[in-house]
């Protein structure tokens, strides 16, 4: 008895009369298809678009811009430990089934070599670095992170400290020097911020006739040592003019409190 060897092309009944009558169809036999090949595409630790394999993957950032959970996008994470000290590398996957979801969430604060690949040779001068990175993290509260944005938006309080201005002239009165002096160790007791003007537009100011170098000098020096009588008393700012001109000195006491307010 003959044998026949069996042939990878012989084709059924029903696919030699589908050929006849319908031979506009295609046919689906499996040993009649094109083999397709397979891309081979090498692995890459740098391949940022991986992570966790679910809807969450590929949200679009947070409104905060914070890179944060499912947005981080690597398979291995550091977490800031105690002490800032970094912890071993650990999965994401893991480090996010160990936090507690509905309070806590893995916030990403920079990226690293990883430590695997921190003893390869590093780039020559002038070249970008290619080692791979991996993702620094911290486990942050939820609460205290709103609490501290809600700060953050706030507005600023003004913080401007009232000024008030004693005018004297070169040539001024013992009786009236006195009492503007007076004034102005009251005011920087009050925590306020005082100018010192000397030469204001008025009649006379600019007779320096009457003033000679070392009494201006004299002046200025009797001004700066009764302002130091005030605790905390100091010039904030460097005098503007000239002796026996138009010239303005400035003082403050910083810790006093201003007129009108109470300690806590």
């Amino acid at each position: 008895m003959r044998v026949i060897a069996h042939s990878p092309h012989l084709i059924s009944a029903a696919e030699a009369l589908q050929r006849v009558f319908l031979p506009n169809w295609r046919l689906h036999s499996p040993c009649l298809r094109k083999p397709i090949p397979l891309r081979y595409q090498p692995f890459n630790l740098q391949y940022r678009n991986y992570g966790p394999r679910n809807k969450r993957s590929t949200a679009a950032p947070s409104n905060d811009g914070l890179i944060r959970d499912e947005g981080i996008r690597a398979p291995e994470i550091q977490i800031v430990g105690p002490n800032n000290s970094l912890q071993p590398p650990t999965s994401l996957r893991g480090s996010l089934a160990s936090i507690a979801r509905s309070t806590q969430f893995l916030m990403q604060v920079g990226e690293k070599i990883h430590p695997r690949f921190a003893d390869a040779p590093g780039p020559d001068e002038g070249q970008r670095d290619n080692r791979p990175k991996i993702p620094v993290c911290k486990v942050v509260d939820k609460h205290s992170h709103r609490q501290a944005e809600i700060a953050k938006a706030k507005p600023k309080k003004n913080v401007s400290i009232p000024t008030k201005e004693v005018e004297l002239n070169w040539t001024i009165a013992p009786h009236d020097l006195d009492h503007r002096l007076k004034k102005m160790r009251e005011f920087l007791s009050d925590g306020r911020r005082v100018e010192v003007v000397f030469g204001k537009k008025r009649r006379g100011w600019m007779q320096r006739k009457d003033v000679t170098e070392g009494k201006a000098k004299g002046l200025l020096e009797m001004i700066r040592d009764q302002a130091a009588t005030v605790q905390g008393s100091k010039e904030w700012k460097v005098l503007e003019g000239e002796e026996g001109g138009e010239l303005r000195m400035f003082f403050e006491a910083k810790g006093n409190k201003q007129k009108g307010e109470t300690k806590d």
